[in-house]
């Protein structure tokens, strides 16, 4: 039987980001995807300052392809709009090149990667079996389920996996403008958000709420006059409604860390796969050493269903028409603490 450290299901940015970190410690890991890399994502592809930071504190001298975009349109109720820039830029990367140039940072280091779908796990009194869909076994000391908000593992571990969001995307011709474009809208429903947001060589433009349908994004694409393209899905997973184990961790969109507010995932990938690293490492839970972002989602989730409110798109409306408010609130969400 193959023996590795750590076994980790799901080679986006926090799977691989965590194997990095493991094998810059000596810890052996082996990286499971079910995908052929290069591979398509459904996302906007955004890296607030926080992100990119982050990103260069964990791994010095990452170099990679993006689209610097410091203008955002802010439009509530299609008719009250703030156009305001950044103090810091956003960086707007294609998740296609950038997620497999962080697998191949991966691989540089030694780190092992192999095509494979995770089907179960077996704990032992030394750790962990894993059981792949080919029926190839693993024994580990610890599992991380990377594998994004559809997570296999997460599924195994709770068979929990309905509390989130559905996201609608597709492709379109790259504006000139160069801006990110936001909408709220009493037309969209269960808290329903439109995003175009522009990379080097085309603008991702989705729209999601909690029962998006493909009907619902070809309204808002008709009302945007956008024409329709490719339409993708996806589904992300906003909730950590699952038991902590200590040997088995989830991270990313897997363990449902996006931020609650900007919907931002990127971020907390990279965030939960330092703290998972640091916590195999240490030997010291993963619940202890993530406890403050738990901690913090769970003031975000109580922000977010505020003002999401049908009621409260009102008070966004007029703060559109006060120079400022809306950029302080933007910067304050994305810069760096």
């Amino acid at each position: 039987m193959k023996q590795v450290d750590v076994v980790i299901i799901g080679a986006g940015p926090a799977g691989t980001v965590c194997g990095y970190l493991l094998k810059q410690a000596g810890i052996s890991t082996l990286l499971v995807d079910h995908a052929t890399f290069p591979r398509d994502k459904v996302c906007g592809g955004g890296l607030s300052a926080r992100s990119w930071k982050m990103l260069d504190e964990l791994i010095p001298g990452f170099k990679y392809e993006y689209n610097r975009v410091r203008k955002i349109q802010l439009t509530v109720n299609e008719k009250h709009r703030s156009d305001f820039e950044l103090d810091i830029e956003l960086r707007l990367v294609k998740r296609r090149e950038f997620d497999n140039q962080l697998l191949e940072v991966y691989k540089s280091v030694g780190g092992q990667f192999q095509q494979g779908g995770f089907s179960r796990y077996d704990e032992t009194p030394d750790g962990l079996v894993v059981t792949l869909k080919s029926g190839q076994q693993i024994e580990c000391k610890y599992l991380v389920g990377a594998d994004g908000s559809a997570s296999s593992v997460r599924h195994f571990l709770a068979n929990n996996h309905d509390n989130g969001y559905m996201i609608l995307e597709q492709y379109v011709q790259k504006s000139p403008a160069n801006t990110i474009e936001l909408g709220l809208s009493r037309q969209y429903d269960n808290m329903g958000y439109y995003y175009r947001f522009p990379n080097s060589e085309f603008d991702a433009v989705g729209y999601g709420d909690v029962s998006v349908t493909t009907d619902k994004f070809r309204q808002v694409l008709k009302q945007k006059n956008i024409p329709e393209t490719k339409i993708r899905g996806c589904h992300m997973y906003l909730g950590n409604d699952y038991p902590l184990h200590d040997r088995v961790i989830l991270i990313g969109d897997a363990g449902g860390f996006a931020n609650r507010v900007t919907f931002e995932g990127i971020k907390a990938a990279f965030e939960t796969a330092r703290n998972a690293a640091e916590a195999i490492k240490t030997g010291r839970p993963f619940r202890e050493v993530n406890a403050y972002l738990f901690e913090k989602l769970a003031k975000e989730e109580r922000f977010a269903q505020f003002i999401y409110k049908p009621s409260s798109l009102k008070f966004v409306a007029i703060l559109c028409h006060i120079p400022g408010a809306i950029k302080w609130f933007f910067d304050s969400c994305l810069r760096p603490r």
